[in-house]
């Protein structure tokens, strides 16, 4: 579905979403879904009547596997780069780094996801602007994990928020809390995307918000309850809107 000219809100995919991005000749992805609904991207480039041999780039929002388990047949099928930030990788002695998240039970060479050993191309910078629809910057925002990112078309007032923030079209939410969860580097990055002039917001789970994306994360900044407690979590609580 084209939620904006050039950018694609991909269906079929479980737990979170995968955004494609039409530049020229080429197309990008912002993150990758779970391994099992790949094909479905496959699918939605032929119906565009392009080639999945276009697929140029990969930006990661965050390292998790709801995120990245999508990553190897994408890497078999087509040259796709991938890229995703320093906080989010690990390395080996002697050996390639990964993607990697806090409290990942291991990583093996297997086919499974949430167990999967996925490598990377290039390490993303805050600040770094990438070639993609006249400037795609990407923003360090951590909190959720140590390398989550929001990418930022300034000259369009589109953000990719990730995990960051969440949507339901409506009003944000902060995202559940996961092993290496850090809210005050969390509350840090909300409010430095509350100074980024931006009307529509893709998130990473639930529904685009069209407009007012800027003036939601201030109104999420004045009402949300910031302290962190497993009743809000468990949902016995809520952020007013």
């Amino acid at each position: 579905m084209e939620v904006l000219p050039g950018i694609h809100q991909l269906k079929g995919f479980l737990w979170s979403n995968v955004f494609l991005l039409e530049d020229g000749d080429k197309l990008a992805l912002v993150d990758a879904g779970l391994h099992p609904r790949s094909h479905k991207l496959l699918d939605y480039i032929r119906s565009m009547g392009r080639d999945p041999a276009e697929l140029d780039t990969i930006i990661l929002t965050h390292g998790h596997p709801d995120h990245t388990s999508g990553l190897r047949p994408l890497q078999r099928s087509t040259n796709i780069k991938v890229l995703v930030h320093s906080g989010d990788v690990k390395s080996e002695s002697g050996g390639r780094s990964w993607i990697h998240y806090p409290s990942q039970p291991m990583a093996r060479e297997w086919d499974v996801p949430f167990l999967q050993k996925l490598y990377f191309d290039e390490v993303l910078h805050d600040g770094q602007v990438l070639p993609i629809m006249d400037g795609l910057e990407v923003l360090h925002t951590p909190g959720h994990t140590p390398g989550s990112v929001v990418l930022y078309l300034r000259k369009r007032g589109v953000l990719f928020t990730g995990d960051s923030l969440l949507s339901n079209g409506k009003v944000f939410r902060r995202p559940i809390p996961f092993p290496g969860t850090n809210f005050k580097d969390y509350r840090r990055s909300i409010e430095r995307i509350s100074r980024l002039d931006f009307e529509v917001a893709l998130p990473g789970h639930g529904q685009p918000m069209l407009t007012g994306g800027q003036a939601m994360v201030k109104k999420m900044l004045n009402n949300y309850f910031w302290a962190f407690s497993w009743g809000r979590v468990l949902g016995k609580l809520s952020p007013r809107s």
